[in-house]
């Protein structure tokens, strides 16, 4: 319509430029009209790419938003397929789509197209090039807190809950990146807002019915590299025994077995304790107090071990290098195995970062904390009784019902 518009409006331009008998004027006349008659052809063909262009985003955005909450080897031919019955050429116009999954778990998706121009041939440029592009993540678009991240692509049961455990989180979720059969196996429920299996194969036994999700998009290791260097010194304390009483340590470097036995009562003050290969190893009947500690595990021998009936308070410190920190280990540790063998009244406050560990927890483990934030490699629960809520080293994540996403760009 507005092409024949156009060209009516040339055609009576040119009568009136016949009719005119005033040569001046006439040539006046038709040398203005020039830029006026290109301006309105111009204003044709934009029109037409901007039609297409509106249709051509509105196809990818169904595209990547169907796709992304699809599982991660159907999420691609899923988004093509929802891309071409979505996309309906104007003008002749075919268009072509390419689509990618990110490390972050979102899908992106880019469609281009040329439009053949009218008008703007005369002046070279015989079609206009379209593009449109879309970025979506699967989950509701509030963001929500992982308290739980299980590191390992290549275990089978990453997760194992046993019967008799039991976590109430309900602020926080759970993330495991295991893609093995099965990535996790439930003996009990566990009460957590989300549990998130990027594998699509998982067991439920006796009538278990945690909130797990499938194949969905747990989030990866966000801490990778960006936690503070540290520098190991000289051994100050060396396969040190403590026998009962009353103990208080100062940071340092604590090499070999550092054992805590019969019971008693431990004061840890401020700082930085380097455990460097062996144990610190907590014995039945100890309580354990320190606030504004971190403990830097350096090798894959060093380790923190809770047996029997310990309690245990410690916080990370709120302020400095080691800020909302509570335990770390480098990364590239060969993987090892952390048993915790009873704990009671325990509460942690701050990031624990293992991701090499296959943490076990045995007997009765009684944790309450409001503020706590755990990467492991694999996870065990046994008889546990935590209560946990997310960290201030927290990681966020989109987070909503299977089935939704929302367009991140």
């Amino acid at each position: 319509m507005a092409a024949k518009i156009w060209l009516a409006t040339f055609r009576n331009l040119c009568r009136r430029f016949g009719w005119a008998s005033d040569g001046q004027i006439s040539m006046i006349f038709a040398i203005a009209s020039i830029p006026i008659l290109v301006s309105v052809g111009a204003a044709v063909d934009f029109a037409k790419s901007s039609d297409v262009k509106a249709q051509l985003q509105k196809s990818i955005d169904a595209a990547v938003l169907a796709g992304v909450v699809r599982p991660n080897d159907q999420q691609i031919s899923t988004a093509a397929a929802v891309f071409s019955g979505a996309y309906r050429g104007r003008f002749d116009t075919a268009a072509t789509a390419s689509f990618a999954s990110n490390t972050d778990g979102s899908l992106t998706g880019t469609a281009t197209t040329s439009v053949k121009t009218s008008f703007l041939n005369v002046m070279g440029t015989s079609a206009l090039g379209v593009t449109a592009s879309a970025t979506a993540k699967a989950g509701a678009q509030a963001q929500s807190s992982v308290c739980i991240l299980l590191v390992s692509t290549v275990n089978a049961q990453s997760l194992l809950v046993n019967s008799g455990a039991q976590l109430n989180a309900p602020s926080c979720e759970i993330h495991v990146l295991s893609t093995q059969s099965p990535a996790a196996m439930f003996n009990a429920t566990l009460n957590a807002k989300r549990i998130c299996i990027k594998g699509s194969n998982i067991t439920k036994n006796g009538g278990v019915n945690p909130p797990v999700e499938t194949g969905c998009a747990a989030i990866s290791d966000p801490f990778v590299g960006k936690l503070p260097a540290v520098t190991v010194g000289s051994c100050t304390t060396n396969n040190k025994v403590f026998d009962p009483g009353a103990v208080t340590l100062n940071p340092g470097v604590y090499c070999g077995a550092t054992n805590f036995n019969g019971s008693g009562t431990l004061t840890l003050n401020p700082g930085l304790y380097i455990i460097k290969g062996g144990a610190m190893t907590f014995n039945s009947g100890w309580t354990v107090t320190g606030s504004g500690v971190t403990f830097y595990l350096v090798d894959q021998n060093a380790t923190l071990t809770f047996n029997g009936n310990v309690n245990a308070t410690l916080a990370a410190p709120s302020t400095g290098t080691y800020a909302n920190i509570l335990m770390f280990e480098p990364n590239g540790l060969s993987t090892s195995q952390l048993p915790i063998n009873g704990t009671s009244s325990s509460s942690y406050t701050g990031l624990i970062y293992l991701p090499s560990r296959n943490v076990t927890i045995n007997s009765v483990s009684t944790m309450s904390s409001n503020s706590v934030t755990m990467v492991f490699n694999t996870l065990i629960l046994n008889q546990t009784n935590w209560s946990i809520a997310p960290g201030a080293l927290s990681m966020s994540v989109a987070s909503g019902p299977a089935g939704t996403a929302y367009l991140s760009r």
